[in-house]
C-alpha cells in the first residue's frame, strides 16, 4: 500500500482487496486519465477516504447529491444507495465495506 498519487499501474481503473473480515472488507481503488467507476449501489454500508487526488463522489438515484473529493475527504453512505466515483484527473481511494448485521 503507497498513499502517494501515482499512476504506475496498468489500467485507468485499478481495485485491489486489502482485508476481508467477518464484518468488513476494505478496497483500494485508484483511478486515473479522468476514469469514472460507474453507477453502482452495495448492500451494506460503506465509507470513502480520499488518500490523494482529485475528483467527484456523486449519489443518489439520478446521481443529484455530489460531494468533492480531495485528500482527507471521508463520506459515509448507507447501503442500497447508487453512486458514483469520478477521477480529476487522478484518484487514490480506500474504501471500507461493512457487513450488514
Amino acid at each position: 500500500f503507497d498513499p502517494g498519487v501515482t499512476t504506475d499501474f496498468d489500467k485507468d481503473l485499478d481495485a485491489k482487496e486489502l482485508f476481508t473480515g467477518p464484518f468488513r472488507k476494505i478496497i483500494e481503488i485508484r483511478l486515473k486519465n479522468g476514469a469514472v467507476l460507474s453507477r453502482h449501489k452495495a448492500a451494506e454500508p460503506i465509507t470513502v477516504f480520499c488518500v490523494s487526488g482529485k475528483g467527484v463522489f456523486r449519489a443518489g438515484t439520478d446521481m443529484e447529491d455530489s460531494q468533492e473529493l480531495r485528500t482527507g475527504t471521508f463520506i459515509t453512505l448507507e447501503g442500497g444507495i447508487y453512486h458514483e466515483v469520478a477521477a480529476d484527473p487522478v484518484l487514490h481511494l480506500i474504501v471500507s465495506r461493512f457487513a450488514n448485521n
